[in-house]
C-alpha cells in the first residue's frame, strides 16, 4: 500500500496528499481543534462525505463555521 495517496477532497474537489499510513505526518494533524470542533467536523464528514478525508482548506473552513 502506498504511504502517501493523492486524493480529491469530497467537499471542494481540490487535490491533496493523504498520508493515511503515516497519519502523524499528515497535514491535517497540524490543525489544532477543540473537542467540539473535532466532533462537529467528524459528524459532517461522516454524514455528508461518507467518512472520507477532507483537505486542510475545508477543515479550516469548517473550524471557522463552528464559531459562527
Amino acid at each position: 500500500m502506498e504511504k502517501h495517496v493523492a486524493d480529491s477532497c469530497p467537499r471542494c474537489g481540490d487535490i491533496f496528499t493523504c498520508k493515511v499510513n503515516n497519519v502523524l505526518q499528515c497535514d491535517c494533524m497540524k490543525l489544532v481543534l477543540t473537542k467540539a470542533e473535532t466532533e462537529y467536523i467528524a459528524d459532517i464528514t461522516e454524514w455528508e462525505y461518507e467518512g472520507n478525508c477532507l483537505c486542510n482548506k475545508c477543515l479550516i473552513e469548517l473550524k471557522e463555521e463552528i464559531k459562527s
